[in-house]
């Protein structure tokens, strides 16, 4: 698809219709694709990956930079239109596969990647997950979601949106900065609610080592799982963590937290301190 053709009339040309079952929504505003790729390739990178070309109106852009690219497509009905986009760009590799199970550190150990896609609804937390766990990380991730999730990626503690996917995204990554806003019209067929496309940028070291990390997101998890519970109560309920409310109040002491608070007030630093506390509690079990 050139820059003179409109996703629609590509859709036409090869009798092709988004497939509800993959959450296809192709994005069709000129403006926007400029934004979205401008974003990624501010970073810089020494290539690029994206997730669900579909149509190819960012990969079209993104191809151009003359970067090394990968384009994972889980639908085997747009090798054509992508076909065209491929024979423009030597640079660009297609990869038919479902993202999930690629192995996406392939790409993060050549350099500095930057990873870039349109995420659908159904696999937006498992996703994210892989992008943000890959190691060596990706320099960049700028993503579109709906824009409930985006609310959730950035929110702040104490805020009817933050919770165990916003802790994810401050674990691995810096805090997540707007790209744009899309509504509907950007998008063929249109959704039925708004979007936002946003960026992170992950850290090169999580801030806890491997062996502690399980624990960590087990405390995460307890404290979101019924949140309107105090933590003294969420922590001990949780037969993953192994508390009695005893010693859920004693981790709670040792991390200086108020057992009478809920879980949505504490910040990435407290859950950080949280994760120390209740291993030296059960340590001494």
């Amino acid at each position: 698809m050139g820059r003179s053709e409109s996703p629609r009339q590509t859709l036409r040309r090869f009798g092709l219709r988004a497939r509800k079952g993959l959450g296809q929504h192709f994005l069709v505003s000129q403006e926007v694709a400029d934004r979205i790729a401008g974003s990624a390739l501010d970073e810089e990178p020494d290539g690029v990956l994206e997730i669900g070309p579909g149509l190819g109106i960012l990969t079209e852009r993104l191809a151009a930079s003359g970067l090394p690219m990968v384009a994972i497509e889980k639908d085997e009905a747009m090798r054509e239109p992508l076909a065209e986009i491929q024979a423009r760009h030597a640079n660009l590799e297609l990869r038919y596969q479902d993202v999930l199970r690629a192995e996406l550190d392939d790409l993060t150990k050549r350099g500095a990647w930057v990873a870039i896609g349109n995420l659908p609804y159904q696999i937006t937390s498992p996703l994210l997950d892989k992008l943000l766990t890959t190691e060596p990380p990706f320099k960049a991730v700028v993503v579109t979601v709906q824009k409930e999730v985006g609310e959730r990626l950035c929110a702040e503690p104490g805020t009817k949106q933050y919770g165990a996917l916003t802790l994810l995204v401050r674990f691995y990554a810096e805090e997540p900065r707007s790209v744009c806003s899309l509504g509907p019209r950007a998008f063929h067929p249109p959704p039925k609610v708004e979007s936002v496309a946003v960026k992170m940028l992950p850290r090169d070291r999580p801030p806890l080592g491997e062996h502690q990390r399980d624990l960590f997101f087990a405390l995460v998890r307890a404290s979101f799982r019924q949140r309107r519970k105090k933590l003294r109560n969420a922590l001990s309920i949780s037969g993953e963590l192994g508390l009695d409310k005893a010693q859920a109040q004693q981790a709670l002491r040792r991390a200086h937290i108020e057992p009478g608070r809920r879980g949505e007030t504490l910040s990435l630093a407290e859950f950080l301190t949280l994760t120390e506390a209740t291993r030296q509690v059960t340590a001494e079990l």
